[in-house]
């Protein structure tokens, strides 16, 4: 495939163009583990292991005590490609109608590869968001298979931080969401030297919270405890145990080969630290498409500019000839510092 530098979009153009398409409002896991780019197509994941370790008092004129440095360790981690292209469509329709027409279907073939850029880049944004939410369940970045690729980057989240409710949430008479709660918080807490920031989860999880009794029962007037209680009298309940927020409730599902699926499993809550960028971050790398375009000389493309998903034309250099809109890009979510990250299964 030869890239088009001279038709009705540049890959100038249509990069500048990607980079700036939204990314659709229920795709919001990236609060979590935000958006960075890396001028390389692998990156240095680094954890420090710190502990909360006290000095000593001596005596006079003793020699103060010595204490140890925190744990480094580096591992590099190549990113794996991410890309898609379009199909026949309008882009090529219109082409006929560009070359009978002498050129004059100029700006409607250029808003057709607009359309297919924008279409493109939303399907890698998506496949992205479900690659956060398998990270964020299980610790684990999992290709098995896709497109031929198998990876499998763990990144080390301790075995205890994945807990399961004593009584399955579904259970609104039995289960003790705020003793659960205050039994996970602990552990956290007992690991990293603080509580969770605050916790995500789906509304379905809401509503057992909404619904439990051990919950209602706090939340009691002189007419007895409510069947229902607010969000607002939850996020009291909460806070009265010290217990974290909810940060967002998240029930984002996407088309995954024509099947429905859902990006965070239901039953799960994910609890996170105070500062949820300390978690981790997705990166964003450099691909060899857009080396290419550094390095060819019809471009403005400078390495400044390499990093992060790129748009361009593309035409086969066989027969039949082709030519194809595409969205490139390499990248992957990372946890940072996976003790951080706490998974709750509790339906």
């Amino acid at each position: 495939m030869a890239i088009v530098f001279d038709g009705p979009v540049t890959p100038d153009a249509a990069t500048a163009f990607v980079r700036r398409v939204p990314t659709p409002a229920n795709q919001v896991l990236n609060q979590l583990l935000p958006d960075r780019t890396f001028t390389s197509s692998s990156i240095d994941i680094t954890e420090v292991t710190r502990t909360n370790r006290t000095a000593k008092f001596r005596t006079f004129d003793g020699r103060p005590h010595r204490t140890s440095r925190d744990f480094i360790q580096t591992r590099t981690v190549k990113l794996p490609p991410l890309s898609v292209a379009n199909g026949i469509g309008e882009a090529e329709r219109l082409q006929l109608e560009f070359a009978r027409t002498g050129g004059q279907s100029y700006s409607a073939l250029a808003d057709a590869i607009y359309d297919d850029a924008t279409n493109l880049v939303q399907e890698v944004r998506a496949r992205m968001e479900l690659a956060r939410g398998d990270v964020l369940t299980d610790g684990k970045f999992t290709l098995a298979g896709e497109n031929g690729l198998y990876l499998e980057a763990d990144f080390g989240v301790p075995t205890d931080n994945f807990v399961t409710a004593s009584t399955v949430w579904t259970d609104f008479a039995n289960s003790q969401i705020i003793r659960d709660m205050r039994a996970w918080v602990q552990q956290y807490v007992n690991l990293n030297g603080f509580r969770p920031g605050g916790f995500v989860c789906s509304e379905s999880v809401v509503g057992y919270m909404l619904q439990n009794a051990e919950v209602r029962a706090l939340s009691a007037s002189l007419a007895g405890s409510p069947q229902l209680v607010t969000e607002q009298a939850l996020a009291a309940a909460l806070a009265a145990f010290r217990l974290p927020p909810l940060l967002f409730t998240y029930d984002t599902k996407l088309d995954v080969d024509g099947v429905t699926t859902e990006v965070l499993d239901p039953a799960k809550v994910i609890f996170t630290p105070p500062n949820p960028a300390d978690l981790g971050y997705t990166a964003w790398g450099i691909t060899a498409t857009a080396l290419e375009l550094v390095n060819s000389p019809k471009t403005d493309f400078s390495f400044d500019d390499a990093p992060g998903i790129v748009g361009l034309v593309v035409k086969g250099d066989s027969v039949p000839f082709t030519e194809e809109t595409v969205v490139d890009a390499v990248g992957m979510p990372v946890l940072q510092q996976p003790k951080l990250l706490m998974v709750a299964d509790v339906a």
